[in-house]
C-alpha cells in the first residue's frame, strides 16, 4: 500500500487488491442495466416499483462504492479506472437508451459521449505515460449526480418540464466544466505533478 500525493494536494491511500467492496458494487451497477431497460421496455415505457429499484440500486452504489473503499481503507488502482469506468457505461448507455426512444436530444447525447471519450482517452494516454490511473475529480461526480437527476425526472416524472429543462442545462454546464477541470489536472499531471 502507498501514500502519494495528488495534483490537487489530498492524500489518499492505495491499495492493489481487487476484489473490493468499493468494485464489486461497480461490477454490479454495470450489470443491472439490461434490466432496468427491459423492465423499462416490458412496461410500455412506464415506471414501476421494480424499475424504482433498479434505478435506486444503480445510483446509490455508485455513492456507496467510493464511500466503502474510503471508510475501510480500499481505494485500490483497480477501482481508481472501474468506478469511473462503470459510470461512464452507467450514462451512456442509459443516455443512449433515452435517446434512442426520442426522449433526448441528440446535441445533448453528443456532448455526453464526446465529453466521456475525451477522458476515457485521456485517462489511458496517463496511464501510458505515468504508469497508473488518475483518481476522479469531485466536479466529475457533481456532474454524473446532475445527470442522475435529469434521467430519474425523464423516466419517472416526464411531465415535469421546467424542472427537466433545468437539469438538463445544469447538466450541459456540469458536463463542460467537469471536462475543462479534466483537461487542466490532465496537463498538470503530465507536467510531472503527482497524483493519485
Amino acid at each position: 500500500m502507498e501514500t502519494v500525493q495528488q495534483a490537487n494536494t489530498q492524500k489518499t491511500r492505495i491499495t492493489d487488491k481487487i476484489l473490493t467492496p468499493g468494485n464489486l458494487l461497480s461490477v454490479a451497477r454495470v450489470l443491472a442495466l439490461p434490466f432496468v431497460i427491459m423492465t423499462h421496455q416490458a412496461n410500455d415505457l412506464q415506471p414501476n416499483a421494480l424499475l424504482a429499484a433498479l434505478t435506486a440500486f444503480i445510483f446509490l452504489s455508485d455513492f456507496l462504492d467510493g464511500y466503502l473503499s474510503r471508510k475501510f481503507g480500499m481505494v485500490s488502482e483497480t477501482g481508481k479506472w472501474l468506478d469511473p469506468l462503470a459510470d461512464k457505461i452507467c450514462a451512456v448507455v442509459l443516455f443512449t437508451y433515452i435517446w434512442l426512444i426520442g426522449w433526448l436530444p441528440l446535441w445533448f447525447f453528443l456532448i455526453l459521449v464526446l465529453r466521456d471519450v475525451f477522458i476515457l482517452i485521456g485517462s489511458l494516454f496517463i496511464r501510458k505515460q505515468r504508469g497508473k490511473v488518475a483518481m476522479s475529480v469531485m466536479t466529475g461526480k457533481v456532474a454524473v449526480f446532475i445527470l442522475s437527476l435529469y434521467w430519474i425526472t425523464l423516466i419517472f416524472f416526464p411531465d415535469w418540464d421546467s424542472i427537466s429543462m433545468m437539469l438538463k442545462y445544469a447538466s450541459v454546464f456540469m458536463i463542460l466544466l467537469s471536462g475543462a477541470v479534466y483537461v487542466v489536472r490532465g496537463y498538470k499531471i503530465l507536467k510531472g505533478a503527482d497524483f493519485n
